[in-house]
């Protein structure tokens, strides 16, 4: 429903969307512009493979602009999403650690993009998340299995970041322009610096954007300093847009990123000086990606082609008696799509593909030994919106996935091929409401690590050493999600507002679940200290349900939600490990003083998690209810347009707690200010 439309829809509706209503993502308008028709700003995805309304995409969906990002100020992406239903921060505390949960799943079934290009890397507890937040301009989640998009990897979803351009910062009458930002955090003592100049010629738009961040230890909520939390940062981005003519655009972008710091091996659990010990961490990862744009009159060629190329290096030394790890992975691949329009039906069809090469070497006896390896993956996809009916449409889907994966270390070799299919009928039923049923396959190949480690895992005493068993037939994880969905679009509920709901109801069924297994020692009859290796799991089901909504008007903004999961091991019927607490979202803001000043204030209630049924028979986990509360003020002055001043407490009630499943307390309240000047 456009924002010009009325709405059909009689006032006992109008009462009890009201109640459910929050905020709307998108900036306000100032007091000077109430007097015009109220329009919700339209936000372009790239998710979905292709530049889309958000309103259109068809599938579970979350956005977190920029504005909100510079509100929020998160250490991480995965804190940036921590307010979404059924969207959690698995790893604790640690920013460099932490990462996304979807629905249950996380790690390796959860996939990132940046700027379109798949980022994958995996090493035992080591980060794989290398984007600071600093250097994003919005962050989108498609909730759900998105193979037949994006191939191996997506079973609970994606998390798409794009980083800024030269747009963001500059006016469309200026040439030059930029951002200096500086910022402090109390909890961590942690300071941040951040400079961005874009410049702007007939036909080159340039970005050179840089930041430094440097902090302590967190405090959690029970005054306790977390140990190995502390890190300093630094990196730079650089980007070129070359409008070659009128349909064709070249872009370059390249990123450099280092973190350093004394953190435990496993940084989501504590250190504890021996299998868990210490180590100093200098991590480096940079990019580089060329996109070729072909945007013609003719409605059947819309191209995109990128090649791109990223490495990281992580160099770690152990505290106790300087024994050094490297690790190393390059990746390089290579995206084409196209897009075509004929007679109302819109075709995204393309290839992709690339090459990893993984390299570690880990000193001293009694270590694990991490395969020398080298993957290869091509992908083909076809995704087709066709209209059925004048209010009707099908969405279809299909990929073919091809990969290989060997190990020279061990004169191993493993290739095999996937197929994934979505499906999905939608009906405009009014035009306030759509409803819709979709129905996606996903798959996540084995990883070398995986398939191929060997070595050993920790020792518990000098020559008795839990191993590493290698598993080369280990089978491609698979997953089919069937999800109900309906959207809920009200303008003009009461005067000039917008209210928007989301709501979606979910079953995920995963088969072939890849698991790491460790065994307990036992010293009699025979001394055996077990072993380590991954294999695949029974099947088990997801399934649940989330709603969201957002309400705007004039200076007020209001936003709330609510996420369910349920996650169980069809064979055993046991609860499965990873599943989020219910968790109901609040947000709302107001904006004082002809929008100069805003203040707003967060809410965050995850209930009791006690569905961690152990299969050994020992008492169940439980993890502890909880209520956080965030606040937060904005202050742009109108005698200094170019300056603008944000505040953000975080946690303020001090609370001591921790999210499901989490090994670590999180941080207690922290009080972030920051301060942009545009010139």
């Amino acid at each position: 429903m456009s924002a010009n439309q009325s709405n059909p829809h009689p006032l006992p509706l109008r009462t009890v969307t009201l109640a459910l209503a929050i905020a709307a993502v998108t900036p306000m308008q100032s007091a000077a512009e109430e007097a015009e028709v109220f329009k919700l700003k339209s936000v372009l995805v790239s998710a979905s493979r292709m530049a889309q309304e958000s309103d259109k995409v068809d599938r579970s969906l979350t956005i977190i602009g920029r504005d909100e990002l510079v509100q929020m100020q998160p250490v991480s992406i995965a804190e940036a999403l921590k307010a979404e239903p059924n969207v959690d921060v698995a790893g604790g505390p640690r920013a460099y650690n932490q990462s996304v949960n979807i629905r249950g799943l996380e790690g390796n079934k959860v996939l990132q993009t940046i700027d379109g290009v798949q980022q994958r890397f995996e090493s035992g507890h080591r980060p794989s998340y290398f984007l600071d937040p600093i250097l994003i301009s919005q962050i989108e989640v498609v909730k759900g299995p998105t193979s037949s998009l994006w191939g191996s990897g997506a079973l609970g979803g994606v998390v798409a970041s794009n980083t800024i351009s030269a747009s963001d910062l500059l006016a469309p009458t200026d040439n030059l322009g930029g951002i200096i930002k500086t910022g402090y955090t109390d909890n961590s003592e942690q300071s941040t610096t951040t400079l961005a100049v874009g410049g702007r010629t007939d036909t080159v738009d340039m970005l050179l954007s840089g930041y430094y961040r440097d902090g302590d230890n967190v405090v959690m909520g029970n005054g306790d300093e977390l140990a190995g939390s502390s890190t300093r940062d630094q990196g730079v981005l650089i980007k070129a847009d070359w409008t070659v003519s009128e349909t064709q655009q070249l872009a370059l972008n390249v990123r450099r990123a280092e973190t350093v710091g004394q953190v435990p091996t496993n940084g989501s659990a504590n250190s504890n000086g021996s299998s868990n010990f210490d180590i100093n961490r200098d991590q480096r990862v940079q990019s580089g990606q060329i996109d070729y744009y072909l945007n013609t009159a003719s409605p059947l060629l819309n191209a995109h082609a990128v090649a791109y190329v990223k490495d990281v290096t992580m160099d770690e030394s152990r505290v106790s008696d300087n024994r050094t790890d490297s690790t190393q992975s390059q990746t390089v691949g290579l995206n084409i799509s196209n897009v075509s329009e004929l007679s109302g039906i819109r075709l995204l069809y393309g290839v992709d593909g690339y090459i990893e090469s993984f390299d570690a070497t880990r000193e001293g006896a009694n270590r694990p030994t991490p395969p020398e390896a080298e993957t290869e993956a091509y992908g083909a996809f076809l995704q087709m919106t066709l209209p059925l009916a004048q209010r009707w449409h099908a969405e279809m889907g299909l990929r073919y996935d091809d990969f290989s994966t060997r190990a020279d270390n061990l004169n191993q070799s493993r290739s095999d091929n996937a197929t994934s299919p979505s499906a999905g009928i939608f009906w405009q039923t009014k035009d306030w409401l759509q409803i819709g049923l979709r129905h996606d396959q996903a798959f996540r190949a084995p990883s070398s690590e995986e398939m191929y480690s060997s070595g050993y895992h920790f020792c518990m005493f000098p020559g008795f050493c839990n191993a590493f068993v290698p598993n080369p037939d280990l089978i491609a994880e698979t997953a089919a999600n069937t999800e109900a969905l309906a959207k809920l679009a009200f303008d003009n509920v009461w005067g000039q507002d917008a209210l928007r709901i989301n709501a979606s109801v979910f079953e995920n069924n995963i088969d072939n679940f890849i698991e790491q297994i460790v065994t307990s020692p036992s010293f009699a009859p025979v001394m055996n200290p077990g072993y380590t290796t991954w294999v695949n799991v029974d099947k088990a089901t997801i399934s649940g349900f989330e709603i969201a909504a957002n309400y705007q008007q004039a200076q007020w903004q209001l936003q709330a939600s609510y996420g369910q999961s349920r996650g169980r091991d069809d064979n055993s019927g046991a609860d499965l490990t990873g599943i989020a607490a219910d968790k109901l979202s609040l947000d709302g803001s107001y904006q004082f003083f002809e929008a100069q000043f805003t203040l707003g204030a967060r809410l965050i209630h995850a209930k009791e998690q006690n569905r961690t049924d152990d299969k050994s028979g020992a008492e169940p986990a439980r993890y502890a209810a909880y209520t956080v509360g965030d606040l937060y003020a904005r202050w742009q002055p109108s005698s200094l347009p170019k300056l603008q001043m944000d505040l953000t407490l975080k946690n303020i009630g001090d609370i001591y707690y921790r999210s499901a499943w989490s090994e670590l307390y999180e941080q207690g309240r922290a009080a972030s200010v920051s301060a942009h000047y545009v010139f």
